[in-house]
């Protein structure tokens, strides 16, 4: 006669025993396997960081174009990463024109906050914090040009990118990046059309100056493909582009 349990009884038969135990550790372990896979199956967040609430003294020379830049003294690099300039923003969603006016070319010493990734470095100014010094000032004339080329990837607002948020690129960032180029962050492309590896580069007008934001705001959080001149001067990525030259993919 096969097995039969009424609820009311105080334990079921021992083949009913056996199989709701076999089926609810099956049940478990396909559960755990479905919650192994979901999660390896996610984006990994980038290294980057935002030293909020840790500000540090840096010095270097300041450049002011095409984007607010400070490169680093020698003596203050520990290591190969750490030579490439620093782009320098202000506080909140805003770019750091005004904090440097009057400081191009020169030796200073300013204090802020470090944004950083392996794509790049980034420094949150201390507005009342320049101060000019008598520092050997590097030389600025240090350009290599590409020629045109062909470059796919996304338009991101280098601040958020960096470090402030993570993740500062993608369709959930769109609306936030947009923000932030609107209020003068400077905007680049990350890409790996250059050498295979993500990189940064910097956009401009076809005129070697910050493009105007209605060219590619429109564009921001999405795919492009963009053309236009590559060159790299002091450690820093740039291509020179028209809106024309940024369209979006499929």
């Amino acid at each position: 006669m096969s097995e039969f349990y009424v609820g009311y009884l105080a334990s079921a038969p021992p083949g009913i025993r056996r199989r709701l135990r076999t089926t609810v550790v099956v049940l478990l372990l396909v559960f755990m396997g479905a919650a192994v896979l979901f999660a390896a199956s996610q984006n990994q967040f980038a290294r980057s960081y935002f030293d909020f609430g840790k500000p540090a003294e840096f010095s270097g020379t300041l450049t002011s174009q095409p984007f607010p830049t400070l490169l680093p003294d020698d003596s203050l690099v520990r290591d190969k990463q750490q030579s490439q300039p620093y782009l320098l923003v202000a506080t909140g969603k805003f770019a750091a024109d005004a904090l440097v006016a009057g400081h191009d070319a020169k030796h200073v010493r300013l204090r802020g906050t470090l944004i950083h990734r392996d794509e790049g470095h980034m420094i949150e100014l201390d507005p009342s914090s320049i101060s000019e010094t008598d520092g050997p000032s590097k030389s600025l004339n240090d350009t290599q040009e590409f020629g045109e080329m062909n470059l796919t990837g996304e338009i991101v607002d280098t601040k958020c990118f960096l470090g402030v948020m993570n993740p500062g690129a993608g369709k959930v960032h769109r609306d936030c990046a947009a923000r932030c180029l609107s209020g003068g962050i400077p905007p680049a492309l990350i890409t790996t059309s250059l050498d295979g590896s993500p990189r940064l580069v910097m956009l401009l007008g076809e005129n070697g100056r910050p493009m105007s934001r209605e060219s590619f705001l429109q564009r921001v959080g999405q795919p492009v493909s963009l053309k236009g001149t590559v060159l790299k001067s002091q450690g820093l990525f740039y291509v020179r582009t028209g809106s024309a030259g940024i369209v979006r993919m499929p």
